[in-house]
């Protein structure tokens, strides 16, 4: 079989950088008068936002909104603009009375709220998009966390597809020392099937990026990787598993007849309120089933 040596992140990172396609990300809203029977309100991703009199970054500057400011889209501007990689049409929106134009990319795609506090919540966008020297389109996102219109933290990660990330607050899932788990769909080449799974924490105003579960497989073996969370088991509180399912694709010397020898790894890990620190008295294993000690190399 294979040796298993990529950690789960540089796994991440090679699929990245070889598999997703490479397009411009691109920002769009619904504007009300789109959809007029529904009022659609959007939030701003970015901090210290000016609104404009005209849809251009040389549009005169009417005010200076905080993160978080809510908003209703009422019109889309014909041109487009792309800055830091990121394409955008500009927008007219409306803030109580107020009324001017902001660029679609400082516009969060997606705001949710903390499960431990009411008053944090957190706003999910595009960061950029730059080719590096290997020309491959180098994809960045970014995820605020913000109170009472003041950014708190802000924590930037490497994207995969030019589409926003599906993604849920799952909340603490029993784990002690963390306030919040985000939990990050990673869609695969065809932004249709998943590949697997972004974990980033959020504890004392801090956000963590825990790891990235990448799904992978080829003619050698299939790897696939899943948390399962103290709230998930009956099991230790505050301990997080690991479970690597591993199949191995082979045939046999004799007639040459397709087999599978399938593994089960298990791995465990605390989370000392900063990063996940690995357990090394393991549970009880039962039937074809191995710790992760000699078959795979964790670095979170």
């Amino acid at each position: 079989m294979k040796n298993v040596k990529n950690s789960i992140l540089g796994l991440c990172l090679v699929a990245m950088s070889t598999v997703f396609a490479q397009t411009t990300p691109e920002v769009n809203f619904e504007t009300s008068s789109t959809n007029v029977n529904k009022v659609s309100y959007q939030y701003l991703l970015a901090d210290h936002v000016y609104l404009r009199e005209n849809p251009s970054i040389k549009g005169e500057a009417v005010a200076l909104l905080p993160i978080g400011t809510k908003l209703v889209i009422q019109e889309k501007s014909k041109n487009e603009e792309t800055i830091d990689g990121i394409k955008s049409n500009w927008y007219r929106v409306s803030i109580g009375n107020d009324s001017g134009w902001v660029w679609g990319g400082l516009i969060a795609q997606k705001t949710f709220g903390s499960e431990a506090s009411h008053n944090i919540k957190f706003a999910y966008g595009f960061e950029s998009a730059t080719v590096n020297e290997d020309g491959v389109l180098e994809q960045k996102h970014q995820l605020r966390a913000f109170k009472n219109g003041v950014q708190i933290d802000k924590i930037v990660f490497d994207g995969h597809q030019a589409t926003a990330l599906e993604m849920k607050n799952i909340g603490n899932k029993g784990l002690f020392n963390v306030e919040d788990i985000i939990a990050l769909d990673i869609p695969g080449a065809k932004g249709t099937d998943l590949k697997g799974k972004m974990y980033i924490f959020w504890n004392n105003g801090r956000f963590a990026n825990v790891a990235s579960l990448i799904d992978h497989s080829d003619a050698s073996y299939t790897k696939t990787e899943s948390f399962i969370f103290p709230s998930d088991m009956e099991g230790v509180k505050s301990r997080l598993v690991l479970e690597t399912f591993i199949t191995d694709h082979y045939a046999t010397a004799k007639n040459d007849v397709a087999k599978e020898d399938k593994k089960l790894i298990i791995s465990q890990y605390k989370w000392n309120g900063y990063k996940l620190v690995k357990v090394e008295d393991s549970l009880e294993l039962a039937g074809n089933m191995e710790t992760s000690e000699n078959r795979i190399t964790d670095n979170f």
